[in-house]
């Protein structure tokens, strides 16, 4: 009985990683050897398969993708760039509010690619992690939004603006009254200062916070209770920062720039 596709491409890491491979153009098969680090002997068999499935073609001692090939593995990166994420921090992703996300940035969520989340210790939970807060400080740009006001923001907040670095924050309106019943001052200082801008979203964010500089994303989300998780997701590749300024520019569109206090 002929297997199906589904099973050929997925159901064997070797087919799976040689489809991926040849998506760049034809390879030899001692360059395959090499990167894939297996054996000929492990190797040709799974390549026959492929070929029997009309995947690859194999002329002398090169292997190329064919055309129906070619077809099958441009929708596999996706995918497999999907699973990838989800599958790393699976228990994060389902049990945290995604409904933050607009849908069109949750179909890309591929382009966050790895992940590392900083939770902090018991003694350190109202501190922000240094080594972000060293790079943040390092950045000509910050652009944030919060639903929360934690301890550090406000001081954060004038030590960037006091380093030049162009800042722009999205605060819900909850989020800012306490900030102006707790931190008035210091928040009229940012205001000021000339490179700080403030905006305030009107609505629900169902996002406790997320920060994009020029190195690093960091996300944090709320649980599926609504309950505030002090873990931050920090990514750092080019497709993760993109992504961010995107979803900074979802919240940014719809909020109201605020101009004095």
């Amino acid at each position: 009985m002929r297997r199906s596709l589904l099973e050929i491409v997925f159901l064997s890491d070797k087919r799976k990683n040689l489809l991926l491979l040849l998506r760049d153009g034809s390879r030899r098969m001692e360059e395959i050897l090499e990167v894939l680090d297996v054996t000929r002997h492990a190797l040709l068999p799974q390549i026959k398969i492929l070929s029997e499935h009309s995947l690859v073609i194999k002329e002398k001692d090169e292997c190329r993708l064919s055309e129906i090939g070619e077809i099958v593995v441009e929708d596999m990166v996706p995918l497999i760039g999907t699973l990838n994420v989800l599958e790393k921090n699976y228990d994060y992703w389902t049990e945290h509010d995604l409904s933050s996300i607009p849908p069109h940035l949750l179909k890309r969520i591929r382009e966050l690619g790895h992940c590392e989340i900083i939770e902090p210790e018991l003694n350190d939970m109202f501190d922000l992690n240094k080594d972000i807060v060293a790079q943040a400080l390092e950045s000509q740009f910050i652009w944030g939004a919060t639903a929360f006001l934690h301890p550090s923001y406000p001081s954060l907040l004038l030590d960037l603006v006091k380093n030049d670095t162009d800042v722009s924050v999205i605060m819900t309106e909850n989020a800012l009254e306490k900030h102006k019943d707790d931190h008035g001052k210091e928040l009229k200082m940012f205001l000021k200062s000339g490179s700080g801008k403030l905006y305030v979203y009107p609505n629900d964010m169902k996002l406790a916070s997320i920060f994009i500089a020029e190195k690093f994303l960091m996300m944090c989300l709320f649980d599926v209770r609504g309950r505030y998780d002090p873990k931050d997701l920090v990514f750092r590749n080019p497709d993760a920062l993109q992504w961010g300024k995107e979803l900074f520019g979802h919240y940014l569109l719809n909020s109201r720039k605020v101009m004095d206090l």
